[in-house]
């Protein structure tokens, strides 16, 4: 397994950014969901590959604070800002979830940034005759329940597992509170911010991945993103819900490889 270290990058005078990254070559960023960063077997595969950089939503680590963040589009404009600390002119963009909705707002908000776009089952979305549910009405088991088609399955056990040390188990659970309270400003009440608008100001390569028994979004939105981006594929797996990346991972990791290597977005 890789060992991400972490960085800490002041992307412009109010926020800084922390990110753990690991690999080397073409950057890759990828964009955590609502449930927090963490360095899982499928950025772990990935980091073989290419130099993956994955930032922390501001609000949920040590160097950043949400409050620094007023809206979307702000948050939208720190990444740039990150990309730009970094060095990179355009990457390939990975988005899972919340993260999948940025990824698609910023690949639609600037084109040049974004060489290929791959969004797993993205938020930003709401149908009122498929309504998705809401995460912050949840209790903790019902959304554990939503998010893997087994939640008795190894990987169920390894999400779900908590530290010994009692301290350090209050630490996990603040960090899982804050992590919530962070995501809220850009979900809650619900998702949509318009981004239904934008799509199809995306010109990146896009692959859309989803898992078919997805119990927080549903599948059907899939569909509509591939519908409204022009250059767009989507990809649907079965016995897989909202971690389908996690649950069916030498399935998604092909997918991604894939389009990783597939045509991008012509440079400006």
């Amino acid at each position: 397994m890789a060992n991400p270290t972490t960085h800490t990058y002041h992307v412009n005078a109010r926020l800084a950014i922390d990110t753990l990254e690991a690999g080397g070559g073409e950057p890759l960023l990828f964009l955590h969901g609502a449930g927090g960063l963490a360095w899982d077997p499928y950025l772990d595969v990935l980091a073989e590959h290419r130099r993956v950089i994955a930032p922390y939503l501001p609000g949920t680590s040590k160097s950043n604070d949400i409050s620094q963040v007023r809206d979307l589009w702000d948050l939208v404009l720190s990444y740039y800002d990150l990309l730009d600390a970094l060095g990179i002119a355009r990457a390939d963009v990975i988005g899972h979830s919340m993260g999948g909705m940025i990824a698609c707002e910023m690949a639609a908000t600037d084109q040049s940034r974004v060489a290929r776009l791959i969004a797993i089952a993205p938020a930003g979305l709401f149908d009122m005759n498929d309504p998705m549910p809401d995460i912050f009405a949840m209790r903790p088991a019902e959304l554990a329940r939503r998010l893997l088609v087994d939640p008795h399955s190894e990987m169920a056990k390894m999400l779900g597992s908590m530290p010994d040390d009692v301290d350090e188990q209050v630490d996990v659970l603040i960090q899982r509170l804050s992590t919530m309270n962070a995501a809220a400003k850009f979900l809650w009440p619900i998702p949509d911010k318009g981004l239904i608008r934008r799509l199809p100001r995306i010109k990146a390569p896009t692959l859309i991945l989803w898992g078919r028994q997805d119990g927080l979004i549903p599948v059907s939105y899939g569909e509509t993103f591939r519908t409204l981006i022009p250059n767009a594929r989507l990809e649907v797996l079965d016995q897989a819900s909202h971690l389908v990346q996690l649950e069916r991972l030498p399935d998604a990791l092909e997918l991604t490889l894939q389009a990783l290597q597939g045509p991008a977005r012509a440079a400006p």
